[in-house]
């Protein structure tokens, strides 16, 4: 077992590890290319499938589990178990791979030793405050939530749970803030590149649409109201341009947007002759990326 390492025994413990295993110096690619994590094949490793206690069915569960998710990406829960297994498989380290390392404390018989100088294969560590190690990489867990965030289409006069508004956003601000280090696929250079390409840009377009959600759901709340349609379409068109890499993966044109988004169809209209003139469409079947 395993726990995080107190500030008085790091640096003697420290060390010992440095002493023991060369610590692997990465260069600027294979610091953006880490290293897969990979499940032991002992039988005997618990492990957690961290998808089996949630209810995906249901929007609670479905916010619970992601919640759950981003917090073990901050603290460190997969940094840490991918530096052990790491270890485990002989496979050299980064510096910050070997610095989680140093904050965890072993517990080793004095069996366990043949002498003072020659050390015995240790056990392996099985749980780290008390939980066992992630059954797959994280990136693997993560796309199989992200699905359910999808709305095709985002119905803008039915009303939504939070997470499907601000749900991705939370999703990529925390991994560009805490998943660095973090396996990835052969040849993905950054955490929200491991994540499904199609449903990625998805959830970017469905990001991008936001603005237009409460429309139809209240008889005020319509394009035909000037107030409502000067801000909405003008927010769409500039979130549109940020989203430009997933206009492209789609090959968007202005006609293939509302099989993203559905409004009802005096405010479809409405927003269909406000972009034409604002973005000098002649066609609805135009590419966007060449007018955003």
């Amino acid at each position: 077992m395993a726990k995080r390492r107190g500030k008085k025994s790091k640096r003697k413990r420290k060390q010992r590890q440095r002493q023991k295993q060369k610590v692997f110096q990465p260069t600027k690619k294979e610091e953006n290319e880490p290293l897969l994590l990979k499940v032991p094949e002992k039988r005997d490793i618990p492990v957690d499938d961290f998808l089996a206690s949630y209810n995906l069915d249901a929007e609670w569960g479905l916010g619970e589990c992601l919640d759950h998710l981003m917090s073990s990406i901050k603290r460190k829960y997969f940094h840490r178990w991918e530096a052990v297994v790491l270890q485990e498989q002989g496979l050299p380290l980064t510096e910050d791979q070997q610095d989680l390392l140093d904050e965890l404390i072993t517990f080793y018989d004095e069996d366990d030793y043949e002498d003072e100088d020659e050390e015995k294969e240790a056990e392996p560590i099985l749980y780290i405050d008390e939980m066992p190690r992630p059954s797959e990489p994280w990136y693997e867990t993560l796309n199989k939530v992200l699905p359910r965030l999808v709305l095709t289409p985002f119905k803008t006069y039915e009303s939504h749970y939070e997470i499907y508004h601000d749900g991705w956003i939370e999703i990529v601000e925390c991994l560009e803030e805490h998943a660095q280090g973090l396996s990835v696929p052969e040849g993905i250079t950054t955490p929200v590149d491991a994540l499904s390409p199609n449903i990625r840009h998805r959830l970017w377009l469905q990001h991008a649409v936001n603005s237009l959600s409460g429309l139809g759901q209240k008889e005020d709340m319509t394009l035909a109201n000037e107030e409502e349609e000067s801000w909405r379409i003008e927010e769409l068109i500039e979130t549109l341009k940020e989203c430009k890499k997933s206009i492209e993966y789609f090959d968007l044109t202005l006609e293939g947007l509302f099989e993203f988004v559905e409004l009802p169809p005096q405010d479809e209209k409405i927003l269909v002759e406000y972009m034409r003139q604002e973005l000098e469409l002649i066609f609805v079947k135009e590419k966007l990326n060449s007018v955003l």
